[in-house]
């Protein structure tokens, strides 16, 4: 009777949903934005998009190790600090919405993983908000 039991026991932990059984790789947003994250765990990747209520995308993040964006010079736009990381967010091109205000930034992470951020905006104005929220994030 103790293998049924123990049988059981692994089958009831087995249908227990990820999402319940584990907290989310995502960092906490802060409270005053009425936003939520939608995760999708891989082996080697944790993708956040963080939404608003009506399910628009604010930004997405990436977690990886050895993540391979690299910034150019040349592209640089406002100067970020992101979890006590000083960086700059980069002019990004979105080749199928012209008038879209695009950023991208990666900072290293105490653990050693790479967060790439991005950020698509209808505006300026649009932008600032999310730029903000982005620099309260913390890991």
């Amino acid at each position: 009777m103790n293998i049924f039991r123990a049988l059981l026991t692994l089958a009831v932990l087995a249908a227990t949903p990820a999402s319940q059984a584990q907290q989310s790789s995502c960092p906490q947003l802060a409270a005053e934005f009425s936003a939520r994250w939608e995760e999708k765990q891989m082996p080697d990747l944790t993708f956040c998009r963080a939404v608003d209520d009506s399910g628009n995308e604010l930004f997405s993040l990436s977690l990886a190790r050895n993540y391979p964006f690299k910034g150019s010079r040349s592209r640089r736009a406002e100067s970020a600090t992101i979890n006590g990381s000083n960086t700059y967010w980069y002019h990004a091109e979105i080749a199928t919405r012209s008038g879209i205000e695009a950023r991208e930034t990666a900072i290293r992470l105490a653990d050693g993983r790479d967060a790439y951020f991005n950020v698509q905006a209808e505006s300026a104005e649009a932008l600032a908000p999310i730029l903000s929220l982005i620099s309260r994030l913390s890991f």
